[in-house]
């Protein structure tokens, strides 16, 4: 039986996802995200967002994920849905999504205005009797007992859990170079530049539901 609410609300915008318009780094070093010249994008898309009830009481949880096409005038062009894990979620990040108008700075590839299509993703998270994972924090205790490859196997677990978040990949990275897996943390700093040009933002909902 759930008894007793105790919740909060992380919002958090960040630069990680897979996006429609893949970021080749031989050929895009030069490329500048667009950028919404309205206020900060954080706090306009997590402005008013609250867990919907129905969902916390029915355990639902996961990402809704939009495309956004910003065409090289500073239009938004274009808004569709890829992914949702319940139409009550997803008619929430839309009603968010729709504050935004068409102004925009332009996405740039070596100096040239260019069409671009980007992802948001609103993150929920129910947290039963616990906050949000640490794992950097999981992560260091066993590097300082020199136990590199469990420090690996926190950040497996994170990114499994948390695939659009680019720092994890980044620390797996260099705890792969310090195990002599070259291969290996070339490929995750790949994965972290890409999630950083790709994703336009990332908006995270959590709530503590305690159990008793």
């Amino acid at each position: 039986m759930l008894r007793g609410l105790v919740c909060y609300f992380l919002f958090l915008i960040s630069f990680c996802s897979i996006a429609q318009t893949p970021f080749d780094p031989e050929t895009e070093s030069d490329f500048v995200k667009a950028s919404y010249t309205k206020g900060n994008l954080i706090t306009i898309l997590s402005q008013g967002l609250t867990y919907p009830e129905k969902a916390v009481a029915n355990g639902v949880e996961g990402n809704v994920i939009y495309s956004l096409k910003i065409d090289s005038s500073g239009n938004l062009e274009s808004v569709e849905v890829k992914e949702e894990v319940s139409d009550e979620l997803a008619a929430q990040a839309e009603e968010s999504l729709a504050k935004l108008t068409a102004d925009w700075t332009p996405s740039k590839l070596n100096g040239e205005a260019v069409d671009r299509e980007y992802l948001v993703i609103f993150s929920y998270n129910i947290y039963y009797n616990s906050l949000p994972t640490d794992y950097h924090g999981k992560a260091k205790k066993f590097q300082d007992k020199g136990k590199l490859e469990k420090a690996v196997k926190v950040y497996d677990e994170a990114i499994e859990n948390n695939p659009y978040t680019p720092e994890y990949y980044i620390m797996r990275a260099r705890l792969k170079k310090e195990l002599g897996d070259l291969e290996g943390a070339s490929s995750d700093e790949l994965q972290a530049d890409k999630l950083k040009m790709e994703l336009l933002a990332m908006v995270e909902i959590g709530q503590t539901q305690t159990l008793r």
